[in-house]
């Protein structure tokens, strides 16, 4: 199957994401919901502050600061608003190919898993890693990784099925079929 789209996949989902993280961490100040820094010598910036960068990890801090970049004045059109647009583009292009397939058979990862931590120097290469998997998400349809076989170097690797929308039971009898 050829699809055109598949260059957008990552950055429309990392646009998207990184929006919906910010805008619903947003309300965790420290103050109505979420950590609340143990150190009361501080002005109340610097509360906000510490309560965040204690409560949240560096990558959630990066997509927070990411969303809210994405969301700001001035940046909203130019890519929210264009990253719904390819996510509706990328919905339209997966219905017409289920409208000729039942299931979608595709590799779960570009490259055999890596040992915890051992790739988290590479940022980008990180992000790259979830093209395959993020798609479901992106376009709401339900998917399954199942981990078929084992590679040389010790870890798991297998494929993933994606179905229609409200296809998952088809899904899942296939996934339990093929596991056998």
């Amino acid at each position: 199957i050829d699809f055109d789209y598949l260059d957008f996949i990552v950055p429309t989902y990392y646009v998207l994401t990184t929006a919906e993280a910010s805008s619903n961490l947003s309300r965790f100040d420290g103050v109505r919901y979420g950590h609340r820094t143990k150190d009361k010598n501080v002005d109340l910036t610097e509360f906000y502050k510490k309560s965040r960068s204690e409560g949240f990890g560096l990558e959630v801090q990066k997509r927070i600061m990411l969303g809210s970049f994405v969301l700001s004045a001035g940046y909203f059109d130019a890519y929210f608003t264009k990253a719904q647009q390819v996510r509706q583009l990328l919905r339209k292009a997966i219905n017409a190919i289920f409208s000729q397939y039942d299931l979608l058979i595709l590799p779960t990862v570009t490259a055999p898993a890596f040992k915890f931590g051992e790739k988290s120097s590479d940022p980008v290469e990180m992000y790259l890693s979830d093209i395959y998997t993020v798609f479901a998400n992106l376009v709401g349809i339900p998917a399954i990784s199942i981990p078929l076989y084992q590679h040389s170097n010790g870890m798991p690797f297998g494929l993933q099925i994606l179905a229609p929308m409200f296809k998952e039971s088809d899904m899942l009898q296939f996934s339990e079929r093929l596991m056998k």
